[in-house]
């Protein structure tokens, strides 16, 4: 059966120095244990859409931040790491190598105690690996990072001011397998766990919904070379990773006319589906859904009340985007 909605909130977004890995991963942290929404409301971590957010310092630099969800009944977790320093992290396939001065992201079931970012097992048990989720830092002057939350699922963006570029990462339960026979289309609590993440070959790009498979470069498409966008889930019961794909691009190559709306004036949506290639359909994301061009970092309000959260390809331009619902 459909699984509950969940309700999307912006955390908001920090600045940090220019290229550095450090200060991005700060960044998040201090957005993560943040009192208040950017909308000025009561944020109180562990409950309601807002996760409970820590990091690892090593000798006073911050190399790792990682995040529990509000409602977790599998015991979920999720980090994302990174150092000018090289470190021996555990990478998943397809990416070949480990990497410096880039962020890389993870998830674990069945979470313990926390290690160190770069152990083969940084929650004690259960992780999956890790896949690049920025470009290097030395080459895109990343100084700006946003935070989306819901109870269960969050999207990280890291941008360059200057050019309005921009990077991705999507951790949580984010599939609803549509099952009618309760849970068999999903782990035990019914939801199937996912993660993804731009690469470090290329930002987000203007027309990132017209990718699939292959080569991707845009977060929700899993491109099958070394350090391009990777999208995956981990396959029931197990934490292998199972590679998928958000599928049905809206309006072609193109994605949407930039100035759709629906008949009610309000701006559209359309539900991202999610499949292995050409094979499997793993069901749709949550509270997450196609729209016209917008700009990353916009908020939809109605009323004055938050409706949804803009995250696409651009801070500065309306480009490919998608709209996370309250």
């Amino acid at each position: 059966m459909p699984l509950a909605t969940t309700n999307f909130r912006y955390v908001g977004m920090g600045t940090f120095a220019a290229g550095s890995i450090s200060g991005a991963l700060d960044a998040l942290y201090t957005l993560g244990i943040a009192t208040t929404y950017a909308s000025g409301a009561v944020r109180t971590p562990g409950t309601g859409s807002a996760w409970t957010w820590a990091r690892e310092q090593i000798a006073g630099t911050t190399e790792a931040s990682y995040g529990n969800p509000p409602t977790n009944a599998l015991g979920f977790r999720y980090i994302i790491g990174g150092a000018t320093t090289a470190r021996a992290y555990t990478f998943l396939t397809p990416d070949t190598a480990t990497a410096t001065n880039v962020l890389v992201y993870g998830m674990a079931r069945g979470a313990g105690a926390y290690t160190s970012w770069f152990n083969a097992q940084p929650f004690t048990t259960g992780f999956s690996g890790y896949w690049r989720g920025s470009r290097v830092f030395a080459t895109i002057a990343y100084d700006r990072v946003f935070l989306w939350e819901s109870q269960e699922q969050c999207v990280v963006v890291l941008a360059e001011s200057a050019t309005g570029v921009t990077s991705g990462m999507a951790l949580g339960a984010w599939i609803d397998p549509m099952s009618t026979t309760s849970t068999t289309g999903g782990e035990s609590d019914g939801r199937v766990y996912l993660m993804a993440g731009s690469g470090s070959t290329a930002n987000m790009a203007a027309t990132m919904w017209s990718e699939y498979f292959g080569s991707a470069t845009g977060i929700l498409s899993h491109g099958t070379a070394n350090a391009v966008a990777h999208c995956g889930v981990f396959n029931i019961g197990t934490t292998s990773i199972i590679p998928v794909s958000r599928v049905l691009t809206p309006g072609g190559t193109a994605a949407f006319p930039p100035a759709w709306t629906s008949r009610s004036g309000e701006i559209p949506r359309l539900p991202m589906p999610m499949a292995q290639a050409n094979s499997t359909f793993w069901g749709v994301l949550r509270s997450c859904w196609y729209t016209r061009d917008a700009v990353c970092g916009n908020v939809w309000r109605n009323g004055g009340v938050d409706v949804g959260y803009i995250v696409g390809s651009s801070t500065n331009t309306a480009q490919d985007a998608c709209v996370l619902t309250y």
